[in-house]
């Protein structure tokens, strides 16, 4: 899969059930042909309302425990999902950061902000193997659905580690190995045990894991002192 569409065509993978071989087959190959241009095409695939159902966005949001004044970095944002509800959960006087690779998801991140009315919710070009985060700027980076389509995952984590400010934690969102009704194919999966161990080598310990969504884990991780 080509390195600079990779964080975002996670998202029309994981969210599409997988009925039949056959139909991810016709899937896989719709994302190789086809651009992101058509934005309307990919927020109705995107911001289906189904998928509030198993990604439960409330509760994630929730179990952030996000403050006020908090500044989150919401890493392979896509159309904005979790970024919209991070910019009212941290209020005015936080910012929700919407990171993506694609320009044509960024345009509409930033339209959605100006349409919603939140000053706080800032949509950022990035690379694909680099956020650009400056040093010491966000209290919480958030990666949901996409830490898989990461290069070189540990080298990646660790350069993140200058970018969070005292205190600052890494909440991972990813599908279980298993086959669900939902999600990336399983080769494409990473286990918990295989996240956990990439933070590990990269300097952070687990802090917390609770278990509340049906067919992802949550994991959330501190640089180790």
């Amino acid at each position: 899969m080509n390195k600079k569409i990779a964080i975002s065509l996670f998202l029309l993978i994981a969210l599409v059930p997988f009925l039949e071989s056959g139909a991810l087959g016709q899937r896989m190959a719709l994302t190789r042909q086809h651009s992101f241009e058509d934005i309307d095409r990919w927020v109705t695939i995107f911001e289906d309302p189904k998928r509030e159902e198993w990604q439960k966005p409330d509760e994630v949001v929730k179990m952030l425990n996000l403050r006020p004044g908090d500044v989150i970095a919401d890493i392979g944002a896509g159309t904005g999902y979790f970024t919209r509800r991070f910019a009212v959960a941290v209020g005015p006087e936080g910012k929700a950061l919407g990171l993506d690779i694609e320009p044509s998801m960024v345009k509409y991140m930033k339209e959605d902000a100006q349409k919603l009315g939140l000053k706080n919710y800032e949509a950022r070009i990035v690379k694909a193997d680099d956020p650009e985060l400056a040093p010491e700027s966000v209290d919480i980076i958030f990666i949901c659905d996409t830490y898989h389509h990461i290069e070189e995952r540990v080298m990646y984590l660790a350069n993140l580690k200058k970018a969070l400010k005292p205190n600052g934690r890494i909440v991972i969102v990813e599908f279980y190995k298993r086959e669900t009704p939902v999600g990336p194919p399983l080769e494409m999966k990473l286990s918990e045990e295989t996240v956990r161990e990439e933070f590990r080598q990269a300097g952070y310990h687990l802090t917390r894991s609770p278990v509340f969504l049906p067919y992802q884990y949550f994991l959330e991780f501190k640089p180790v002192e």
